[in-house]
């Protein structure tokens, strides 16, 4: 939706927003389906993820970054 000021709103709240990105980087759903459920563009959606993910960088040889991932899965689930 677009306001007056040419601004563009979404119907999705900045809590449910947060929500979604933090699913988003655990990689519990993919980037498509929130964009979808927050009814906002993909485009936009993975623009806004990018500078999340920026934003929280992990040290991948922080043995406890590996020890914290305790989530089985698949094959092994």
């Amino acid at each position: 939706m677009v306001r007056e000021d040419g601004l563009v709103e979404f119907p999705a709240s900045p809590k449910q927003l947060e929500e979604a990105l933090e699913r988003l980087y655990k990689g519990q759903t993919n980037v498509a389906v929130q964009a979808q459920d927050l009814g906002m563009p993909l485009e936009r959606l993975k623009q806004i993820f990018t500078a999340y993910v920026i934003a929280r960088p992990i040290d991948v040889n922080d043995e406890d970054v590996w020890l914290a991932d305790s989530m089985l899965c698949w094959p092994y689930a």
